[in-house]
C-alpha cells in the first residue's frame, strides 16, 4: 500500500476528480492507508484537507494521530515522508468487530509500548486487563484507545516535527521492529513486540534497565499472545542488520534511540549503529 506506485495512483485519482485546495480527502482504513493518504494530502497542491477514519485498532492508537505520512522506498520502511496534520480523526470502535484476531491483538504491542515507555500506571492497567481487552470488551477497549491517544498527543504536542528528540519515545521497539517487519513479513504490531523485547534486552546489557523489568514486559506481551522472538535465516538476519543502518534516527555512526530505564521512564541515548544492530540477536533465533 505504501509504495510510490500507490501514491502515483492516488495523485491521479485526485487530479482526475478535479480536486483543488478546497477538497477534503477522506481516508478510511488501516495504518498503511492512512500513512499514504497523509503523504498525498500533505503534498498534493502543497496541502489539501485530510479527514482520517481509522478502521483497525493499530491505526486508532497510533497511525491516525500525530500527522506523519510516509511511503516505503525499496526495502526501507518510511524513508520518504511528511509531517501533515489531519483536520479531524474519527475513531468508531464498531470497526474493530471486523478484525481477525491476529490483526486485532497485534495492535496491543503499541498499547503496551505507551505504558512501558511513558506511564507505568497505564502499563499496569493494560497488563491487568489483558483478558478483557482480548475479549474486546467495550469499556476496556475504549479506555485503552483513549489513554493511548492521550499519551501520544502529549508527546506530539511537545515535539510535533521531531526537532527536540522527545517524539523519539514513540519509536521504542521500532528500530529493530521495522527491520524485521520488512525482512520477515510480520504484522507491524508483531514486529514492534519483538523489537521492543530486543531493545529492552539491549538496554539491560548497556546497564540502563533491570532484568526484572525486561522479563515483566515480555510476560505482558505474552498475555496478548504476541511474540518476543522470531525465527530467521542467517541471510535474513544480515538483511535486517543492513536495514537498521537506514533508521531515520541515525546521525553518522550513531542512532539516537529511546532507551527505557525503568517502566514508564525513558531517556534518549546515542547508541552505536553496531550496538543497535546487535539487538537483532536478541530478537531472532537463527535457523541453520
Amino acid at each position: 500500500v505504501k509504495s510510490l506506485e500507490a501514491l502515483t495512483r492516488l495523485y491521479s485519482f485526485l487530479a482526475e476528480a478535479g480536486a483543488d485546495r478546497s477538497t477534503a480527502l477522506l481516508a478510511v482504513g488501516g495504518g498503511a492507508l492512512l500513512d499514504l493518504a497523509t503523504f498525498a494530502a500533505g503534498t498534493y497542491m502543497r496541502g489539501i484537507r485530510l479527514v482520517q477514519v481509522p478502521t483497525t485498532l493499530l491505526a486508532m492508537v497510533d497511525a491516525a494521530l500525530g500527522g506523519k505520512g510516509a511511503v516505503d522506498w525499496g526495502p526501507v520502511k518510511n524513508l520518504v515522508g511528511v509531517f501533515y496534520q489531519p483536520s479531524a480523526v474519527f475513531c468508531d470502535l464498531a470497526w474493530l468487530d471486523t478484525l481477525p484476531d491476529r490483526v486485532y491483538r497485534s495492535a496491543f504491542a503499541e498499547v503496551v509500548k505507551y505504558g512501558v515507555a511513558l506511564d507505568e500506571e497505564f502499563y499496569r492497567w493494560t497488563a491487568e486487563n489483558a483478558d478483557a481487552l482480548l475479549r474486546r470488551e467495550g469499556g476496556a477497549v475504549e479506555e485503552a484507545v483513549y489513554k493511548s491517544l492521550r499519551l501520544k498527543a502529549q508527546v506530539v504536542e511537545m515535539d510535533e516535527f521531531e526537532e527536540r528528540g522527545v517524539r523519539n519515545v514513540l519509536n521504542v521497539g521500532h528500530t529493530v521492529g521495522h527491520a524485521l517487519e520488512r525482512v520477515l513479513g510480520l504484522l507491524h504490531g508483531e514486529a514492534v513486540s519483538i523489537g521492543m523485547a530486543a531493545e529492552l534486552r539491549l538496554a539491560q546489557e548497556l546497564g540502563y534497565l533491570a532484568e526484572s523489568h525486561v522479563k515483566e514486559a515480555e510476560d505482558t506481551l505474552a498475555k496478548f499472545k504476541l511474540p518476543v522472538r522470531a525465527e530467521a535465516t542467517r541471510e535474513q538476519l544480515e538483511k535486517a542488520a543492513a536495514l537498521v543502518k537506514f533508521d531515520k534516527k541515525r546521525r553518522g555512526g550513531y542512532i539516537y534511540m529511546p532507551v527505557v530505564v525503568r517502566l514508564g521512564k525513558w531517556v534518549l541515548e546515542k547508541v552505536k549503529v553496531e550496538d543497535a544492530a546487535k539487538a537483532l540477536t536478541y530478537a531472532v533465533h537463527v535457523l541453520h
